[in-house]
């Protein structure tokens, strides 16, 4: 009896330290048969990628971490000091993105290069009348062609894939952020394709739809750019109403009726004068006749003169007083002489150069008159024409030259008139000179 609960017990001992072993491997199973998460920053085959991505974490966790008030002080030099890591970190992946770029455009140079020497000398081969020779002579070339660039292909393949890599979405908006764009742009498209690829002007990626319109806003700014600024308007000036006309007494009304009067008669005279002049008379013909008409009739003229001084005396002496104007700045003064000056050269020259005209033409009319003398009248007629020819080359010449000589003037003059105006325009007006708003 005592033997057989010896053995019951026992077992059911036994029986327990079974089931523990059981729970154990099953709990053992359970926590070390699980499969290990992916680290993500794992999955970057480049090293200074996958550090800039482990600092960034970093830093994200530190800066979501709170810390209690009398370790804030070290916890925030911790954050400086991630913050600058992550600096550099993105420094050398820019420094390493931008260095991948080049090397990649060399290298598509370079293959470029040697694609067009190779089609140069398949051309040179081609010379060859015997077209076996020049078969076997291209396959050659071809052939040296492909093993030559073998090694170059597996050099564009790694350079191409390392840039992949750092191309990718997530990787190109962290290490070069977009920049906005300018708000006077407006809204993007809203129907935009599917596809995607670098935008114009370093504004990240996206569809071609988004980046013809980048493109056409940037093309427009240029336009705009290279256009002058207009210059700002000045206000309106306001000036005081004029005042009324004084009244014109009779006497004087009747005295203007006859000057009209006068003028006219001798203008109808001169008239008369003037028809009598020849078929096919020249200008200088009919101003040596108005000049002879004016001395005819010199006192006529005066009479006028006097009867028109006197009637504006008599205005003048019932015209109201105006406000004096005030005077300018000598600053502005400089300048209106400056502007007086290089206008009275200009019409000092030009009354030279007309004189010089009129001279000439007196002599064309004095050889035309010699000309004329001769009985045979063809002679005559192929004389003139040649003496005309002659006066309008020589005219043309005198003013051509007169042109080049006053060039220097004239932009002189609107140099002068130009600082006149922003002078002007950059005077305050205060108090009583003022006549703007």
């Amino acid at each position: 009896m005592t033997q057989s609960k010896w053995v019951i017990d026992n077992f059911l001992d036994l029986k327990k330290i079974i089931i523990s072993l059981i729970a154990s491997f099953m709990l053992c199973a359970f926590v070390y048969g699980q499969p290990e998460k992916p680290d993500p920053v794992a999955e970057y085959k480049n090293q200074e990628l996958a550090e800039y991505r482990r600092l960034e974490k970093a830093l994200e966790g530190n800066k979501a971490e709170k810390v209690a008030e009398q370790h804030q002080a070290g916890h925030a030099i911790e954050t400086k000091h991630l913050e600058s890591k992550l600096a550099e970190a993105k420094n050398d992946l820019v420094e390493k993105y931008r260095g991948l770029e080049h090397s990649l455009e060399g290298n598509k140079a370079y293959s470029d290069k040697k694609k067009r020497d190779l089609e140069v000398k398949i051309a040179e081969l081609r010379k060859n009348p015997d077209e076996r020779e020049v078969a076997i002579a291209v396959k050659e070339a071809r052939s040296k062609h492909e093993a030559d660039m073998a090694g170059h292909a597996e050099e564009r393949k790694d350079l191409e894939d390392r840039l992949a890599e750092l191309k990718r979405p997530e990787v190109v908006i962290c290490i070069f952020p977009p920049r906005p764009f300018p708000p006077h742009w407006g809204k993007p498209p809203l129907a935009q394709t599917k596809d995607l690829r670098p935008l114009p002007g370093d504004f990240g990626t996206g569809s071609s739809t988004l980046a013809h319109w980048v493109e056409r806003n940037i093309k427009t700014d240029r336009e705009k750019a290279d256009k002058p600024k207009p210059q700002p308007k000045r206000p309106p000036v306001v000036r005081p109403p004029a005042p009324p006309r004084p009244e014109i007494s009779q006497e004087t009304k009747a005295d203007l009726a006859e000057i009209e009067k006068d003028k006219a008669d001798l203008f109808k005279a001169m008239r008369v004068e003037l028809g009598k002049l020849e078929k096919g008379s020249t200008k200088e013909d009919v101003r040596k006749a108005v000049e002879q008409f004016k001395k005819d009739n010199a006192d006529k003229f005066t009479e006028i003169k006097a009867a028109s001084d006197k009637v504006h005396e008599e205005l003048k002496a019932k015209r109201p007083e105006r406000k004096k104007r005030p005077e300018p700045p000598a600053e502005v003064k400089a300048k209106i002489a400056d502007v007086k000056k290089a206008e009275k050269q200009i019409h000092q020259a030009r009354r030279t150069v007309s004189n010089e005209l009129k001279k000439a033409q007196d002599e064309l009319a004095a050889k035309i008159a010699d000309a004329k003398k001769n009985p045979d009248k063809n002679e005559v007629a192929i004389e003139i024409k040649n003496l005309v020819a002659e006066q309008a080359a020589a005219r043309k010449a005198a003013l051509d030259a007169f042109k080049e000589s006053q060039k220097e003037k004239h932009e002189e003059l609107k140099v002068a008139q130009k600082d006149l105006r922003e002078t002007i325009r950059a005077t305050k007006e205060e108090g009583e000179s003022r006549t703007s708003r």
